[in-house]
């Protein structure tokens, strides 16, 4: 376990509260922004969702004190969703009034498709309070593109990306293309209508799309990546001018997180296995 924690440090920024600030301030000291992220997902007990909570307060008020470019990113299943949408909204709008009283921004994450109506739900109670909130959106839903329209009707501001999840057809797309695809047409949807929003995106092709479309449109958009993935393009990004943020996870429940990049990029596992080789 200590030789996989070393190699998932790529992705993670470590176990504990202090690692994400950590990491957080590199960021800042590189010229990007950061979004810190608690690890952790499908909460039925209500003392773990306390907690998740407790720690999220506890990550503003670090934030605040620290001077941070930094904002929180919070995942349905670990603050109450899987109890109901009500517990969700109780906790979410524990950790908003925080985020409000300090003038800050947050990020609410998306997870698999059967969370997408109660998510994006609970993500409107809270626009409807504080206007500084965001939500992810997933290109491989076929849903997507008419849920990003919905939400620009009411000032939403989304960051779109791909999707970690699994989601077969009919619900998810057939495959890469098609994901490819959509993710260019609600860019294209973004910039036509839109106003404020995030490309969440490591590809260079979809980043590039983005880049031109905001010379005949342009749009107040920042480019998000994760932590341990294509920082030289970060850099290259950010000297040219644009807004670049780096998605910051931690925590003890890292493994789950872990394995999604390894099925993301198999060409990790090689790396993973000449680690156990090498000692």
């Amino acid at each position: 376990m200590g030789i996989l924690n070393r190699f998932a440090s790529q992705w993670v920024a470590g176990e504990a509260m202090g690692d994400g600030l950590r990491r957080a301030e590199e960021a800042n000291r590189r010229g990007l922004g950061a979004i810190l992220n608690l690890l952790g997902e499908h909460h039925k007990d209500p003392t773990e969702i306390d907690a998740a909570v407790q720690e999220y307060l506890e990550l503003l008020d670090a934030i605040r004190a620290r001077n941070l470019d930094a904002s929180l990113s919070i995942k349905p299943t670990q603050c109450g969703l899987m109890l109901g949408e009500e517990v969700y909204w109780r906790s979410t709008e524990t950790i908003l009034d925080r985020v409000r009283s300090m003038g800050g921004f947050l990020w609410m994450d998306m997870e698999g498709s059967r969370f997408t109506d109660a998510t994006l739900a609970v993500y409107r109670r809270a626009l409807a309070v504080y206007p500084e909130v965001g939500v992810a959106v997933q290109a491989n839903l076929r849903r997507t593109e008419a849920d990003v329209a919905s939400l620009l009707e009411i000032g939403g501001i989304v960051r779109l990306v791909k999707g970690a999840y699994r989601e077969p057809p009919p619900v998810g797309t057939a495959n890469r293309h098609e994901t490819d695809a959509n993710y260019r047409k609600i860019l294209d949807l973004l910039f036509e209508r839109g106003d404020r929003f995030a490309v969440g995106s490591h590809d260079s092709a979809m980043i590039e799309y983005a880049i031109e479309k905001n010379r005949t449109r342009p749009r107040r958009f920042e480019i998000q990546m994760l932590l341990g993935v294509r920082d030289p393009l970060k850099t290259d990004l950010s000297r040219r001018g644009h807004r670049v943020v780096e998605f910051i996870p931690y925590g003890p429940n890292w493994l789950p997180y872990f394995t999604r990049r390894l099925r993301e990029r198999p060409r990790n596992i090689l790396t993973m296995v000449r680690s156990f080789v090498s000692g």
